[in-house]
């Protein structure tokens, strides 16, 4: 059944039931107005340029819903869908009125002059979903990527230490040649191995002497730690000469596992209110 008003002024009247002096005056400038600006505007967003003709004729579909996806983040577009739901528009009452630059008439009329097929490159680097559970019974694709490339990360160590590593590794050998017929020794790590476990020492050596400087400043500066802590600095600062050392601190705080390191650092970046000091404690930290 056909409508009785034609499209166009029945959307008019829904976008724009008191139009105003600025409003357009028919829905031929409102598309001339904001809707078309709009798709260029998309079309620029996610092509990059108009050099390609998929670019030139995207082919939106105003009742696909990835296509209204991208187009409903503009105002003009967000409305005018809307106004199809609420006045029930069929899909074919839409694809017949939406004939303008951008939309599907524009790439089939397109198509159907030139005697070409547009390309739709949306996409196609997006391969099949395969459901993990299934993956043993899928066969592998062939032609993926393979990594042919083998990486090996090799470590020197020169002067007294490759000398002591040698003898160490010669005594080894000679204690694994005795035992051979009792026991198997054990494989040692590899240098991957190794330089993977120094590197992780010396990541957790800084973050300590960071977070113990951290803590020293802070109650050098008068913030209040938790008491035992506080008592354990003020000893420290009092047998060693008013001097307290980063590694007293991880020190104390790996034998009192009581005493939180989170509840510390908390305390450390509130900056709460310091405690009260004996005389003998404000003269070791000012010294």
């Amino acid at each position: 059944m056909r409508r009785q008003t034609p499209i166009a002024q029945t959307l008019y009247a829904h976008l724009y039931p008191s139009p105003s002096p600025k409003d357009p005056p028919n829905f031929s400038t409102h598309l001339s107005q904001h809707l078309v600006p709009e798709v260029r505007l998309e079309v620029a967003t996610f092509y990059g340029d108009l050099n390609s003709t998929e670019a030139r004729y995207p082919g939106l579909n105003n009742c696909h819903p990835p296509h209204r996806a991208r187009l409903a983040r503009f105002k003009h577009h967000a409305r005018l869908f809307r106004a199809f739901t609420e006045l029930g528009l069929t899909y074919q009452e839409i694809q017949d009125f939406c004939c303008w630059e951008g939309t599907r008439w524009a790439r089939e009329r397109f198509e159907r002059d030139e005697g070409v097929k547009v390309r739709d490159t949306t996409g196609e680097e997006i391969g099949a979903w395969v459901d993990w559970r299934d993956r043993d019974l899928v066969p592998e694709v062939k032609g993926g990527i393979e990594r042919k490339t083998e990486v090996r990360v090799c470590v020197e160590r020169g002067g007294e230490d490759a000398e002591m590593e040698d003898e160490e590794d010669a005594e080894d050998d000679d204690e694994g040649s005795e035992g051979s017929d009792e026991t198997a020794s054990a494989p040692e790590p590899t240098e991957e191995v190794q330089a993977r476990q120094e590197h992780m020492d010396l990541i957790r050596n800084r973050r300590d002497s960071s977070i113990s400087a951290r803590i020293l400043a802070a109650w050098e500066e008068g913030t209040a730690l938790p008491p035992e802590l506080e008592q354990y600095l003020k000893e420290r600062s009092e047998r060693n000469g008013h001097q307290v050392r980063d590694t007293d601190i991880f020190e104390f705080l790996r034998t009192r596992r009581r005493i939180g390191l989170d509840a510390v650092m908390t305390a450390v970046e509130s900056g709460a209110a310091p405690a009260a000091r004996s005389a003998v404690e404000v003269a070791a930290t000012a010294a």
